[in-house]
């Protein structure tokens, strides 16, 4: 089998990986490399996806330049003639999350994209509920240049947990992970060759009968030859899970007489599933923004759940209406989507959280911290920062501006969170129980840890562009 990297290489997402057997070929995933990305791009200052498609990635060797891969309006955008037929037969996705699949929206539509039916509906979720964007027109995109164009879907081939699928020379395993997005997939890869093992993004559960788990347990019994490993937290030891977050949160809930504002990320149902728990526990009522109960209410109808998701028609679930347009709270100044919510039973207003604020936990990010100023909290509120530590000078700014906000307001805040990724060690107990005869680490910038652990570690290199 020929693998080859066009991302994912000594840097932590951007995975992009080639498997070919004879006459057949899958990408393992498509996603955006951060890294490389932010050196040119940030907020506001975009890749003309809109106007030149893929002309600004192809200059600035952010893609490579595969024949047979890209859609024919934007190959036609940059002048090249369009193919006949795809080049490759498939595009594996492991998950949602945008290191991983935020150029999948760059690919021809009539290859089929493999993952579970909670990634496509993830996909379809984002997308109905954002807007059009690089990043998020996986499930169907309009034909460029006109804004207008004809709506084009994207095949999509979803399976069954453990139950293969064949694709031309090779017969796909799929096995769901623990990660922090739901949906999350290892995938054995086996042909008349070779059994090659892609890890995805993954985290341990210690739930003996956890995802991860039951992944490992069917990974140790393959015979893998190759393993293609993600090493995010190769060189860290601690290993929290989603019940410290909870200890430690409702701790803090259970001695604060004010406003609790829990901040994590929008995908992650885990933990939205944990603070939904908590507000319960405490007494208080879970407030949750319009597109929180949107995911909620389509991924609810998800076969494959490793747990039951809080039903959005939930006595203790608000949905925070925030203003928009004219900022009267009109059903007419939101999109088609959300006005269902508008003047719903279970609707909020921030004035309404202000008058309330002892009896509330509400979900707020970053981008949502202008809401302050409506809600007015009173002086040592409670913000529990639920998501990873910046780890670059724009998060870092960002921090700063946030911590601006809480200290305007006078809100306390902690910091309780668990990663999406395996720890260093709990890696090496993967190795040591699959036992590949070949160890390829990615979604690492220190690949060269792996060599501690395994005899056999290769090290991969970038296609040239």
């Amino acid at each position: 089998m020929e693998i080859k990297f066009f991302g994912g290489v000594n840097e932590i997402g951007g995975n992009r990986i080639l498997v070919r057997e004879g006459s057949t070929s899958l990408f393992l995933d498509y996603g955006m490399g951060f890294a490389r990305h932010r050196e040119f791009f940030e907020e506001y200052l975009k890749p003309r996806y809109a106007s030149t498609g893929i002309k600004d990635l192809l200059r600035l060797n952010m893609i490579h330049n595969i024949p047979g891969l890209y859609r024919t309006d934007l190959l036609n955008l940059i002048g090249q003639t369009p193919h006949a037929a795809p080049s490759v037969d498939g595009i594996v996705l492991s998950h949602i999350h945008q290191d991983h699949s935020g150029l999948v929206s760059l690919l021809d539509e009539r290859i089929p994209v493999i993952c579970s039916e909670i990634t496509k509906t993830y996909a379809e979720a984002i997308l109905t509920s954002g807007r059009s964007s690089l990043e998020t027109d996986i499930p169907k995109y309009r034909l460029k240049p006109s804004i207008n164009g004809d709506l084009i879907e994207r095949s999509f081939n979803t399976f069954e947990s453990g139950v293969e699928k064949r694709i031309g020379e090779m017969s796909i395993f799929p096995h769901p992970v623990d990660h922090s997005v739901l949906g999350a997939a290892a995938y054995i890869i086996k042909t008349n060759s070779s059994t090659v093992l892609y890890t995805g993004d993954l985290r341990f559960n210690r739930n003996s009968d956890s995802q991860t788990t039951r992944f490992i347990e069917a990974a140790t019994n393959a015979d893998v030859d190759t393993m293609i490993c993600e090493g995010t937290r190769i060189d860290e030891s601690e290993s929290d899970c989603e019940g410290h977050v909870r200890e430690r949160a409702t701790k803090i809930m259970q001695d604060s007489r004010s406003l609790v504002i829990a901040d994590f990320a929008f995908r992650d149902l885990t933990r939205l599933t944990t603070f939904h728990s908590i507000a319960r526990e405490t007494g208080r009522k879970l407030v949750l923004t319009k597109r929180d109960v949107y995911l909620l209410e389509a991924l609810s109808k998800c076969p494959d759940l490793p747990f039951v998701l809080p039903s959005p028609e939930d006595k203790d679930i608000l949905v925070y209406i925030d203003r928009k347009r004219t900022g009267t709270y009109r059903k007419e100044d939101y999109g088609k989507w959300e006005k269902k919510y508008v003047n719903a039973s279970n609707s909020i207003h921030p004035e309404d959280v202000h008058e309330q604020q002892e009896d509330l936990l509400v979900h707020l990010t970053f981008f949502d911290m202008n809401e302050l100023v409506d809600i007015d909290p009173a002086p040592g509120s409670i913000y529990i920062h639920s998501a990873s530590e910046p780890h670059n000078e724009e998060q870092v700014i960002d921090q700063r501006r946030l911590d601006n906000w809480l200290g305007y307001f006078k809100l306390k805040k902690h910091h309780f969170h668990c990663s999406g990724h395996a720890s260093g060690l709990e890696i090496k107990e993967i190795v040591e129980q699959v036992r590949p005869k070949t160890l390829i680490p990615i979604h690492t910038e220190k690949p060269e840890l792996f060599k501690e652990f395994h005899s056999n570690v290769k090290v991969p290199i970038l296609e040239p562009f």
